[in-house]
């Protein structure tokens, strides 16, 4: 049940960032780099939380290879996928003939991996299996945000942009539960499963959030707001009690 409403609780936040694109219209760049900084700093400190947690049932050497295969396995899937960064130019959208294509690449390799760490967070505990649910539905609302805004800003109608918004959420939540009932049936697995999560998700912020958050001349703003959803993190995982 833990699963499920927490597959539940990242669905329907990726669905109310994607569906305040009809209210909010377009938004700025300065906007965009500050979502995507506050992103990263949720994600990057509940990857921590998971290395750490992996670390106390695993030795070092399951902890190192785990987190390298995470990272490794990210970046082929990004040389792999045909896909679109976040922070969409107009540019990119427009003269893409394979546009469905890279934005479904876009969305398995941000949510299908937030999705694992879930699974994988909940087979080590309950409690960790909430904050980590918890602070990726967090980051999920501007997640949702930025997939659908560039989107419909950029030539695509609304409603269509909010449904890649939705079903980046609905991967984000099938990825969650089929890799818990996976894990279900290899416990001795969840501390690598762990390990491998947090790679993936530190590749994630230090090679797509991150360059696009702090470009520009945006440095200091995207510091603070990484500072930000770091330190939102850090104070649910003392609620959780992880």
């Amino acid at each position: 049940m833990d699963i499920l409403l927490g597959a539940l609780a990242v669905l329907l936040a990726t669905s109310a960032g994607a569906l305040s694109v009809l209210f909010l219209g377009c938004m700025d760049e300065r906007r965009n780099a500050a979502m995507l900084a506050f992103a990263a700093g949720v994600m990057g400190y509940s990857a921590f939380e998971m290395l750490t947690e992996a670390h106390k049932s695993a030795g070092d050497a399951v902890v190192l290879g785990g987190l390298a295969l995470g990272i490794l396995g990210l970046a082929t899937a990004e040389r792999l996928l045909p896909h679109i960064h976040m922070h969409i130019s107009g540019e990119e959208l427009k003269h893409s003939k394979k546009k469905a294509l890279m934005i479904g690449g876009a969305i398995a390799l941000h949510n299908v991996p937030e999705g694992f760490a879930i699974a994988t967070a909940f087979a080590a505990s309950t409690p960790l299996g909430w904050f980590v649910a918890t602070t990726i539905a967090i980051q999920d609302i501007p997640e949702g945000a930025l997939i659908a805004a560039p989107l419909a800003c950029y030539g695509m109608g609304k409603w269509k942009a909010v449904s890649y918004g939705i079903a980046s959420g609905l991967a984000e939540a099938a990825a969650a539960v089929a890799g818990f009932y996976f894990l279900s049936m290899f416990i001795s697995a969840v501390p690598l499963a762990l390990a491998f999560s947090a790679g993936a998700m530190a590749y994630v912020v230090l090679v797509e959030l991150l360059p696009d958050a702090l470009s520009k001349g945006r440095e200091r703003a995207g510091a603070l707001a990484f500072s930000a959803g770091a330190a939102a993190a850090f104070m649910l995982a003392s609620l959780f009690v992880i």
